[in-house]
């Protein structure tokens, strides 16, 4: 994996507005912690990071500069392969990382003619320059969240092939509303009640953490039913 490859996956974990772990950077690259911590102190004297111990690896505004462009590219080939040929969802984000290795501005141009300048790639996420990049904060995230009579949205999913690996068996899809219908105390795993399918799913912590959601105002709940 190349460096600007590398800062992809940073930025994917949300090293753009947050610390990024070494373990959670390790398990997405499919390598050992050693690596990453050798290629993290790399970047960083490129001034391509920011590494502090014990918190971890944050994007610098010189690495965020240089990894916008593969990033846009990388949700647009999601998006053409999903909405023009196809492909199912849980295949684009693999095939659209062997098709991205480096970005083409000419590529990136002519696709967002093709498909009209789209703001978010079809996990949810925003798709660079196209729209600005939100900040996330640990409250957004699945796994953080109690048991409680609140509903929520699902509005995007990190993007992990393994997860989307996961999500194909487990019917749980983009802007699904969800509730928490109990937590193990042991293992942190969730058991949710999916409105769409009125079915319950138990979802392990390491699925939970890579899905953001929204509260669901009571208003708009109540227009609903």
């Amino acid at each position: 994996m190349n460096d600007l490859n590398f800062l992809r996956l940073i930025f994917e974990l949300g090293g753009s507005f947050q610390n990024v772990n070494n373990i959670d950077l390790a398990v997405k690259a499919n390598v050992s912690k050693a690596s990453i911590s050798d290629r993290t102190q790399h970047l960083s004297k490129l001034g391509m990071v920011k590494y502090t111990k014990y918190y971890g690896t944050k994007l610098t505004k010189k690495g965020l500069n240089a990894v916008i462009p593969l990033i846009q590219q990388h949700r647009l080939i999601e998006t053409w392969l999903y909405e023009k040929l196809d492909i199912p969802m849980n295949d684009i984000y693999e095939k659209a990382t062997k098709l991205s290795d480096h970005p083409d501005l000419l590529l990136i141009d002519r696709l967002n003619i093709y498909l009209d300048y789209p703001e978010t790639c079809p996990h949810g996420n925003v798709i660079p320059i196209n729209c600005e990049i939100p900040e996330f904060t640990k409250e957004s995230l699945l796994a953080n969240q109690d048991i409680s009579e609140a509903i929520f949205k699902i509005i995007n999913f990190t993007e992990d092939n393994y997860l989307f690996k996961i999500l194909n068996n487990i019917d749980l899809h983009l802007s699904d509303q969800i509730k928490i219908t109990n937590i193990n105390n042991y293992d942190h795993s969730m058991v949710v009640l999916n409105l769409r399918n009125n079915l319950k799913q138990i979802l392990p912590k390491n699925i939970t953490k890579m899905i953001r959601i929204e509260k669901v105002p009571i208003s708009t709940m109540e227009k609903s039913v």
